[in-house]
């Protein structure tokens, strides 16, 4: 049973929002087709009740209750033929969870099925997918998305507690999908290539510059480095610390007042302009403006 809409007759479809960025969960209540457009942002979808066919670029599929799906961005899909359909979507923004990289840098699986294209820009053949969960799974996976949607009813979607529910959500769907797929996983993180991605996070945290040729070995040769880390991400080594350090940016321009040129310096840039420039670099937008649109809403001061 899910937890978002009445049992009750429908003549049309309904639609229920909540939460704003940089996590905002939907439940639609379908009995007519309806299409998902491509987005700039990844999306996590789980059917609560009903079937339908789910239309996609690569053809159409039979989906039933218990269904989770996985869209990057750029992929329209439609559901087609829905009968008693609650589908829920989850929408986030991944440098959200850019403090996290501990647990999603040691989690293969959910770094492949979540973050893998936002982090590393790497190109895949398979940007949706679509995979079962089981009775105990779905259940779990259920319950997490009740207790996220109370959270977002509540305004409360900067604070701690809702970004761990997103990532134990995404977890619980990531084991899901591990089960479904027999334990195969999409990308092997070898030892050289986790020792060059953990040098990379630590020089940003320390606000230093990255410079690939004073990377220590720790025990590695550097040519098996460099292979092991553009192989996993398909990225240079400084494209991609210049890439993590400007997510490390986003992540407080997203929960936080502090003014860019503070950012700026606590992330180690040089000048203020050089952050700003980088930034629209990634995300097509300078700071400020990414902040209006997915940040803390502006304080209004009294008269």
């Amino acid at each position: 049973m899910a937890h978002f809409f009445k049992k009750s007759g429908i003549a049309e479809n309904r639609i229920e929002n909540s939460g704003r960025w940089p996590v905002r969960l939907t439940n639609f209540q379908l009995i007519d087709d309806y299409e998902f457009p491509a987005t700039n942002f990844p999306e996590i979808f789980f059917v609560q009740e009903g079937h339908f066919l789910h239309e996609t670029a690569a053809g159409t599929q039979a989906v039933r209750e218990g269904v989770a799906m996985m869209v990057n961005p750029g992929q329209r899909h439609t559901v087609k033929q829905p009968s008693d359909v609650v589908l829920t979507r989850l929408r986030f923004l991944p440098e959200w969870l850019t403090r996290e990289y501990e647990i999603i840098i040691r989690s293969p699986d959910l770094l492949s099925l979540f973050f893998d294209q936002s982090w590393f820009r790497y190109p895949r053949d398979e940007n949706l997918h679509v995979f079962t969960t089981r009775g105990d799974g779905a259940a779990r996976i259920r319950d997490e998305l009740a207790y996220l949607g109370g959270l977002l009813r509540e305004k409360r979607h900067l604070e701690p507690v809702a970004r761990v529910s997103v990532l134990k959500l995404m977890m619980l769907l990531a084991d899901e999908h591990r089960r479904f797929w027999r334990g195969v996983s999409e990308i092997e993180i070898l030892p050289e290539a986790a020792h060059a991605l953990d040098e990379i996070e630590g020089c940003i945290l320390r606000a230093e510059a990255f410079d690939p040729a004073a990377l220590p070995r720790g025990g590695f040769e550097r040519r098996a480095v460099a292979k092991a880390f553009g192989e996993l991400t398909g990225m240079e080594m400084t494209d991609y610390a210049l890439r993590r350090r400007v997510f490390h940016a986003a992540f407080r321009l997203l929960t936080t007042r502090e003014e860019p040129r503070r950012i700026s310096k606590a992330l180690g840039w040089p000048t203020t302009g050089e952050f700003s420039k980088q930034f629209e670099a990634v995300f097509d937008i300078p700071p400020a403006v990414y902040r209006e649109k997915f940040g803390l809403p502006v304080e209004k001061t009294g008269e």
